[in-house]
């Protein structure tokens, strides 16, 4: 028994002496995540990520794709990943001049990338395309049903050859930019800002009553490669949507009712934005709003119109609900065409004071939606009462077809 105890603190003695000092406490110098050994020349090799998307513009807006043979390098920062289960197999970066997705056939993104860190991407070896427009970095996607290839992630391996994590003083600043609803059709503010972290501020979403949900998996909404998109109240569903995967972590939480600030990566398929939010706490509370914060007077009532110009105001804002009719007062100041061929009329109103700001009755009916019968059932300098619905086209307010005259004042 002697013998043993010896021979087990004999052992204990070898093995502390292998490990040596360092064994206990571990000095790591190098970043144990992608390739510390990427060197890079400031001078010739980086650049901007505006730069990138430009000299790959028609290889991104013809969603085609291209391998990258040029010694070229970005720097950004890291503005969205995987940490709800809502951005899949891809980081956000961005810089001061744009927006990148980098799709990679990995979970837990989160952890080496978390939002906030820094890194260099070699871009030489790797694919640059457009999926629906959106720019992207990553490998070959193979259709297995056609054998049509298209942008899409690259594998692990490669990614950790072409990343290198950036731990420097060196401030890349970020904040969520505000939307500009103004511009939601814009080709030139869709192109540059498609991927960025921004933000819309007191909207409303459409289907919210208290007990939908973001991303339900039941069969009640129509679900594309497993998201559903969601309407906000006054914005064309076919412009802008927030999109939700029924793998995320808030998938099956309600959707918030009232005014909301929404903060997300900005994506796009083709000319529709789509919302991808992060994590659940990029939907924040909003402000109470109130009509009557716009310029121009009434309610939309039938005791309480719309004049002209709060029919403009509200087309422009992102309340308006294109979907509700609602009554709107106003003088003709022009008349485009009376068709009794087709029963309809299309003109512009305005206020009494403001006869230059006018709003356009797109193809209305005459009094109680009666077909118009004869080119002078109106005439200029009528002050009428009409009932439709609002909405912009080509980013134009005016009021939707099959509207129709209540009374002449």
């Amino acid at each position: 028994m002697k013998d043993i105890k010896i021979l087990f603190v004999a052992i204990i003695a070898v093995l502390s002496s292998c490990m040596g000092a360092d064994y206990a406490d571990p000095e790591l110098t190098e970043v144990p995540f992608g390739n510390n050994d990427i060197s890079v020349n400031w001078d010739t090799q980086v650049m901007t990520i505006a730069e990138v998307k430009a000299k790959f513009a028609s290889v991104i807006s013809n969603s085609t794709m291209k391998e990258i043979t040029e010694d070229i390098l970005v720097r950004g920062v890291v503005t969205g990943n995987d940490i709800q289960g809502n951005i899949y197999n891809e980081v956000s970066i961005q810089d001061e001049t744009g927006a990148l997705l980098v799709c990679i056939n990995q979970g837990g993104l989160n952890g080496p990338l978390p939002v906030g860190q820094k890194l260099l991407i070699a871009l030489k070896g790797l694919m640059i395309g457009g999926y629906g427009m959106q720019p992207e970095i990553g490998g070959v996607y193979i259709n297995s049903n056609t054998g049509a290839k298209s942008i899409g992630r690259m594998s692990r391996y490669i990614w950790e050859e072409h990343y290198r994590i950036i731990n420097d003083d060196t401030e890349i600043n970020i904040e969520p930019e505000l939307f500009d609803i103004s511009k939601i059709t814009n080709s030139t503010y869709l192109a540059d800002n498609c991927g960025k972290l921004m933000r819309l501020e007191n909207v409303t979403l459409k289907d919210a009553n208290g007990t939908n949900v973001f991303a339900p998996d039941d069969g009640s909404v129509a679900l594309t490669a497993n998201c559903a998109n969601r309407a906000f109240t006054g914005i064309n569903s076919n412009q802008l949507v927030l999109r939700t995967s029924t793998f995320a972590d808030f998938a099956n939480k309600v959707m918030p009712e009232g005014p909301l600030n929404i903060t997300g990566i900005f994506t796009r398929y083709r000319n529709t934005w789509q919302i991808l939010l992060r994590t659940i706490d990029d939907v924040e509370e909003g402000t109470t709003w109130s009509v009557d914060e716009l310029e121009g007077s009434g309610h939309g009532t039938l005791d309480d119109p719309y004049n002209v110009a709060r029919a403009l105001a509200l087309t422009k804002d992102s309340h308006n609900d294109p979907s509700a009719e609602v009554y709107i007062t106003g003088i003709i100041q022009s008349i485009t065409e009376v068709s009794p061929n087709y029963g309809n009329a299309t003109y512009f109103i305005s206020d009494p004071n403001t006869p230059n700001v006018v709003l356009q009755v797109f193809r209305g009916k005459y009094l109680d939606g009666e077909a118009f019968t004869s080119e002078d059932q109106i005439k200029v300098g009528d002050d009428l009462l009409i009932l439709g619905k609002l909405k912009l086209w080509n980013n134009e307010p005016e009021v939707d077809t099959n509207n129709k005259i209540i009374r002449f004042n």
